[in-house]
């Protein structure tokens, strides 16, 4: 892997790219049929289960990572006979686990009513069937999931991209027929137990194929091999449990403390945000399996120079996909869901969507800005310790922040109470730590990276004021987001091709480009 790092990037990227468009489409599409079919209540319960269900990742307890790390290694070491206990021994420790969703699921089941307020006349028993067979689906995914962290470990994301596609569109075209039929949500939990074990035996089938040495047997298991697992992964699993605190809790503390309706708004506000943070995503995540193996086979120079330039292809990325989401925002919204501020129906809560939209998508920016990538690189490079002291703290503060502002502002609250301790860390902990392990100052690192993106924005930033100025929002249709948003990304990538990429970047874009026409 490491003779061909900057293929694998390439391949792994635009492989991920590839599926977060098919995503966004199939996104688009189901979050339609779905806020349509299921209503508010529906809705807002079905989020509600992803956010609870989310939290069954504690019990990984940052295994997952550890499984990438030492997947990336063992293709620089070949000793497979430790690498076949630590995979075993992580397995069986993820199968006990199962066991505990299964109790956990079947306990809370029984205090759905105490914990979330629904609305009177709600169907009870129903939400019950429905949480018991999340559960089941998280808890017979949850030990399978492994293989999903070893294809990723190997550099081999395309394929898991490839069986991720397959089962993106079984599941579309399966959603789509449930709701043909006039099923519901219980129907809905079901297939999406189906899904998650088809999906997750493609990802074991090619596991197995790539490694043909590797071996899971309970008998490899090993109580001090467990013990060298977690003198990393503790610290991985202290990230994840703080991710999981902010970017989860949200929707609980919602249904606890305003009720189930407040989530389906929190949910659909958040959806421009959530899809900023998946395209954005795509690529960072291919720089992990990277940095693990670069910094074992000790290429620390390389490793820094890929540190800032994915921190350039990020903010170059990002901004694009933020300006055009958060300045259309109201007429997506109308399109898409449709959301009509003169519809009776969002008479009280349009204001509210839209302010966290706006609020939601400068958080996830920020963080992508400032912290996602050089995260990616850090956490495998020696800085597991400092990540997890800021992720613990980051979620303290998320929490925090949370429940002090929505007894303040309501639902926006909860939104604000994300983004301020996301801002505070990235700007003033995270980048600057980033920064010091490039070995680029951070006045260089601003005047090549921020400073150029902030001017490049300027022109897509005043067509798009005017269009929305001389367009109102009634008049706007599916065409017109799609013909502005164009004309948007033509304005913005003209001038980031000569501020933001370098010559010979340029050339070297070129000599590619006519390379792959000519084949």
């Amino acid at each position: 892997m490491k003779d061909n790092i900057k293929k694998l990037i390439v391949v792994n990227t635009i492989a991920n790219y590839g599926l977060t468009i098919s995503r966004f489409i199939t996104q688009i599409i189901l979050t339609r049929i779905l806020f349509l079919n299921l209503g508010e209540v529906g809705y807002g319960f079905w989020a509600l289960l992803w956010s609870i269900f989310g939290y069954s990742l504690l019990l990984d307890f940052g295994f997952g990572t550890s499984v990438q790390k030492y997947s990336a290694e063992v293709t620089v070491t070949g000793d497979f006979e430790k690498y076949n206990r630590q995979i075993s021994t992580v397995i069986t420790s993820y199968a006990i686990m199962s066991f505990f969703i299964i109790i956990a699921t079947l306990i809370i089941s029984q205090f759905l009513t105490k914990l979330f307020i629904f609305p009177e006349g709600t169907d009870l028993i129903y939400f019950k069937k429905v949480f018991i067979f999340f559960g089941i689906r998280a808890a017979l995914t949850f030990p399978s999931g492994v293989f999903t962290e070893i294809l990723r470990g190997v550099g081999r994301i395309y394929l898991r991209n490839l069986v991720n596609f397959s089962t993106l569109i079984l599941n579309f075209i399966g959603i789509i027929i449930i709701f043909k039929l006039g099923y519901g949500l219980l129907e809905l939990a079901v297939f999406s137990v189906i899904i998650s074990l088809t999906n997750n035996f493609l990802m074991a089938t090619f596991s197995f194929k790539l490694l043909p040495k590797m071996k899971i047997r309970p008998k490899y298991f090993q109580l001090k091999m467990l013990k060298k697992v977690i003198s990393f992964s503790i610290f991985a699993y202290l990230i994840m449990f703080s991710n999981i605190i902010i970017f989860k809790t949200d929707q609980i503390v919602l249904g606890l403390m305003l009720g189930i309706t407040y989530v389906t708004i929190y949910q659909i506000a958040s959806r421009s945000a959530n899809m900023l943070l998946q395209f954005t995503h795509q690529f960072q995540e291919t720089l992990t399996p990277v940095a693990a193996a670069l910094h074992k086979d000790g290429q620390h120079g390389r490793l820094r120079r890929i540190l800032f330039n994915s921190n350039r292809i990020i903010a170059l990325t990002s901004t694009l996909l933020f300006i055009i989401l958060t300045s259309l925002i109201k007429p997506v919204l109308l399109i898409w869901l449709e959301i009509d501020p003169a519809n009776p129906q969002y008479a009280e809560t349009y204001n509210n969507i839209i302010h966290i939209a706006y609020i939601m998508n400068i958080s996830i920016y920020m963080l992508l800005l400032f912290r996602s990538g050089s995260s990616k690189v850090l956490l495998m490079t020696g800085s597991h310790k400092f990540l997890s002291y800021v992720a613990i703290a980051e979620s303290i503060m998320n929490v925090g922040f949370s429940i002090l502002f929505i007894k303040l502002l309501g639902v926006v609250g909860v939104a604000i109470g994300t983004l301020i301790p996301n801002i505070i860390l990235g700007i003033f902990v995270v980048f600057p730590r980033a920064v010091k392990y490039s070995q680029i100052s951070i006045r260089e690192t601003v005047t090549r990276i921020y400073l150029p993106t902030a001017i490049i924005c300027l022109l897509p930033l005043i067509f798009v004021g005017y269009i929305n100025y001389r367009i109102p929002l009634p008049q706007w249709h599916f065409i017109t987001i799609v013909w502005v948003s164009s004309l948007m990304t033509l304005l913005y990538l003209i001038p980031a091709w000569f501020i933001m990429i370098t010559k010979d970047e340029r050339h070297g874009l070129i000599f590619n480009l006519r390379k792959l026409l000519h084949r």
